[in-house]
């Protein structure tokens, strides 16, 4: 049974964001407003699509990590603070809601955030 679902995603990181909008785009979705897209998912192409956005942030935590070694990257399906506790500050580096429409449904929302913990960015933002 398909659901009208919407996709809602803030990420700072340029690659990244094309590559969401570019999965939303290939799974039908309808963009209604800049970061936010609209169509008809079964749960299994939800399912699919959120494998898509790990696979695009497992390739950011890759590309991120050349740059801030020391940074602890911690995956999450909830929108809270990972428990562990941070060096520096855990930042949201992806905010991505996966939500169907319809409220017997309502539980199986999907977020696919990654959470960072920016020791370098940190450092690097103080030496500015």
């Amino acid at each position: 049974m398909e659901l009208t679902t919407l996709v809602i995603y803030d990420i700072e990181d340029d690659w990244a964001r094309t590559r969401v909008s570019e999965a939303c785009k290939d799974f039908g979705l309808e963009r209604i407003q800049y970061s936010c897209f609209r169509g008809q998912l079964s749960r299994n192409k939800r399912g699919e699509l959120y494998e898509r956005f790990r696979k695009i942030q497992r390739s950011w935590e890759s590309r991120w990590r050349k740059d801030f070694p020391e940074s602890r990257i911690q995956m999450s399906d909830s929108p809270d603070i990972p428990d562990q506790r941070a060096v520096a500050k855990w930042h949201p580096a992806f905010k991505i809601l996966i939500q169907p429409l319809c409220e017997k449904d309502i539980r199986s929302a999907s977020y696919p955030y990654l959470f960072v913990d920016v020791i370098g960015l940190t450092r690097k933002r103080e030496d500015e």
